[in-house]
């Protein structure tokens, strides 16, 4: 095995206050229930998979410990991709929910999620972007894109 899953501090740090943000904020909306929920979730994930990844001695340890704690991480980052995923969604959809109809004040707290968010995200791709294998539809789909 020659590389190995990294750690996720940072995206685990950008998630926690995109979520601490959207929880001050104290709104009673379907949506951004569902998008805190989604938000706090990939946070404790990626805060485990950090926990995890600290577990063992990567230099020392056994191949077999190596491969199995590889397998482990490799399934909680699919998890976090689902969640993290899933919150970009549920941001996207309660923006366009606002430009219709605004039900929500607009405050300097949604750039700060909104920032938050995107520093997750692309922090998340940045350190596991590698180790998660698309499901073929998904990769078939981002080829015809590319293309």
């Amino acid at each position: 095995m020659k590389e190995r899953p990294i750690t996720m501090i940072l995206a685990w740090a950008s998630l926690s206050v995109a979520a601490k943000h959207l929880k001050d904020l104290q709104l009673d909306d379907e949506t951004v229930n569902s998008l805190l929920l989604e938000l706090e979730t990939a946070a404790n994930l990626t805060e485990a998979f950090n926990r995890v990844w600290r577990s063992i001695h990567w230099n020392s340890s056994r191949k077999a410990t190596k491969v199995r704690v590889t397998r482990t991480l490799r399934k909680m980052a699919e998890m976090i991709f689902d969640h993290l995923e899933e919150s970009v969604r549920l941001f996207d959809q309660l923006c366009d929910e606002q430009s219709r109809f605004q039900t929500i004040p607009l405050t300097d707290d949604w750039l700060k999620i909104r920032n938050c968010l995107e520093r997750g995200k692309k922090e998340f791709d940045r350190t596991q972007g590698k180790f998660i294998e698309p499901l073929p539809l998904m990769k078939y789909l981002k080829e015809q894109e590319n293309n």
